[in-house]
């Protein structure tokens, strides 16, 4: 892919630096390593992101061994940038349509996802064609959408199913089903007769405020600008207005030619 090197400087802020962690492998690999040669190479180790002088700006993904220093960098007031897997029209792990040419991925500034609702138009949203169903509010069963094991050690929350169901025990006396990362049950089906949808901060509750179906999770995630996250309130979802919410998300989700043409350093807040 050409890429105009001039495009590219205008945008990038300062300077990043991207950290291609040393298990990333595959057409990931393949891809932050080419985005990364738009800014000057990647880092490979992890000392040397540990090194990285103030006035450089470092992008991470998901990698435990590395939380402790984003959780230094954000108490001192440090910039850094948090990329992973989009919002919507991902390649894979999704119940939603599709992405295509490697689909979409988030990239935001100073946190792992989505914080606060932007007001922008609504031509991204649009451009991903994903249809988005009326509020459900008629169900009667919990879903629980369990994190990955890599996302529990990244956010250091072992345990956290277990202590979500007993705070759900102590609030309702609903079905409660587990999901597993693993389960091959189109999230579709499961919602389709479900109150609400519990996760920490897994996609899952922005594909399911998509689809309908209210939701409660760590105020970190992406979809508490539209549900809730206090358990006690779980007999009580909100049903708000989610197209500004869906509007901002697609200006945080970037294509793979987007993450190449300047488009990310541009929009990416």
């Amino acid at each position: 892919m050409s890429v105009d090197p001039s495009l590219v400087r205008m945008y990038v802020p300062n300077q990043v630096k991207i950290f291609i962690p040393p298990g990333l492998a595959g057409f990931k690999r393949r891809l932050f390593d080419r985005v990364a040669d738009t800014v000057g190479g990647p880092i490979l180790e992890q000392a040397e992101l540990e090194a990285l002088p103030d006035n450089l700006i470092p992008a991470v993904g998901c990698t435990a061994a590395i939380r402790p220093l984003i959780d230094a960098w954000a108490a001192r007031g440090r910039k850094w940038i948090y990329w992973d897997r989009g919002y919507a029209r991902r390649v894979f792990a999704t119940w939603l349509p599709r992405g295509k040419d490697g689909g979409y991925y988030r990239w935001h500034i100073g946190t792992f996802q989505m914080q606060t609702i932007r007001h922008v138009p609504d031509d991204r949203w649009r451009a991903l064609n994903t249809e988005v169903s009326a509020w459900r509010k008629n169900g009667r069963k919990i879903v629980v959408a369990a994190p990955s094991p890599s996302y529990l050690r990244f956010h250091n929350i072992d345990g956290w199913v277990e202590r979500t169901v007993a705070e759900l025990r102590r609030h309702t006396d609903r079905p409660i089903e587990v999901r597993e990362k693993t389960d091959t049950l189109p999230l579709s089906c499961q919602l389709h007769t479900a109150h609400a949808l519990v996760t920490h901060g897994s996609n899952a509750a922005v594909e399911a405020v998509i689809m309908g179906c209210p939701v409660f999770v760590d105020r970190s995630s992406a979809a508490a600008l539209v549900g809730l996250t206090d358990l006690s309130r779980i007999e009580h979802p909100v049903y708000p207005e989610r197209e500004p919410w869906l509007h901002s998300l697609a200006y945080s989700n970037f294509c793979e030619s987007e993450l190449f043409d300047g488009t990310v350093w541009r929009l990416i807040a």
